[in-house]
């Protein structure tokens, strides 16, 4: 399918678009509690997501389509100021898996107010269906160019 001038300019301005978002996302997320930053509550956002067994390094790793090394190293970071616990991998001690402690739990629900209040300034007026349609078609259309690694 040969594209028009215009749909190139648009293809290029949401892919712009999508790279200030993640800037601006990451810039108000810092703001919101100085406790955390965006990155590392992202990391435990997604940990939270595991409700059957805890998440080793990997999986979030996975899961975020980022390295190894950089889940380690936050996770380190949380782990030290009491939000998460590392173990050891019951059945490969090179596996660990992240655990979130009470005291991250309890973090959360006492923000989940504003969380709330935040995500409804951001999505305010914006057609939630179709953008959440066109974000998985992304997601679908980068893991197919990756080659199915994430």
């Amino acid at each position: 399918m040969k594209l028009t001038e215009m749909d190139i300019n648009k293809q290029a301005f949401v892919f712009a678009a999508m790279h200030m978002l993640a800037n601006r996302f990451q810039i108000l997320g810092d703001k919101i509690d100085p406790t955390i930053t965006n990155k590392q509550w992202f990391v435990l956002a997604a940990i939270s997501k595991f409700t059957e067994k805890p998440p080793n390094i990997s999986d979030i790793a996975t899961l975020l389509g980022t390295s190894r090394q950089n889940i380690k190293k936050m996770a380190v970071i949380l782990e030290r100021r009491g939000f998460l616990q590392l173990e050891k991998g019951k059945h490969d001690w090179r596996s660990i898996n992240l655990i979130l402690t009470k005291q991250c739990l309890d973090y959360f629900k006492d923000r989940e107010a504003q969380e709330d209040a935040y995500l409804d300034q951001i999505f305010d007026g914006v057609e939630l269906n179709r953008l959440y349609k066109c974000i998985s078609k992304l997601l679908e259309n980068t893991d197919n160019l990756l080659g199915g690694q994430e």
